[in-house]
């Protein structure tokens, strides 16, 4: 129980960018908020209630929000990271990119959202079908989660953070 704790207070930062992350791109996209929890302790660790989004659009920036800020966040924090010792900055840009990155796959429900919403739109507008690979990507990055993806993901963005920016 111990590890638990410690690992949701040490990725908590992580938490609360994916939840702001979708709060960024419902407001940018024009999709009304009615509740944010940034952090919790539990199954569910935060969440944005927010409207349905009208365009399918503003549905796929809402639902890969936390990827895309996450990730750009963890790239930015692993490339400031150098090697000296004797100072504390660089360690807290390492735990800020590691608990941004273990929380940037967005969840399930997000892809369950995208997906409905694509069933819902796809007579309106026929392009909606270049959106169903991105849904299938969701979900195969939240099946890939439960074998520690996000582990590898954040070593990826490490590397390439580190050694290319």
């Amino acid at each position: 129980m111990f590890f638990y704790y410690f690992y949701n207070l040490l990725t908590a930062p992580g938490v609360m960018m994916h939840e702001l992350a979708h709060a960024f791109f419902c407001l940018t996209a024009g999709v009304k908020i009615h509740k944010i929890k940034l952090f919790q302790f539990g199954k569910l660790a935060g969440y944005v209630v927010h409207d349905e989004p009208q365009k399918f659009w503003q549905g796929f920036l809402v639902s890969f929000g936390p990827l895309i800020i996450n990730t750009i966040f963890t790239l930015f924090a692993f490339s400031q990271w150098h090697e000296s010792f004797n100072a504390w900055q660089p360690w807290v840009f390492i735990w800020l990119g590691f608990a941004a990155g273990m929380h940037a796959i967005p969840s399930t429900e997000d892809a369950k959202s995208l997906f409905g919403l694509a069933n819902r739109r796809i007579l309106r507008n026929p392009l909606v079908l270049i959106g169903y690979p991105f849904v299938l990507i969701l979900y195969i990055l939240n099946f890939l989660k439960k074998f520690h993806f996000a582990i590898i993901y954040v070593g990826v963005l490490f590397w390439l953070g580190r050694f290319y920016l």
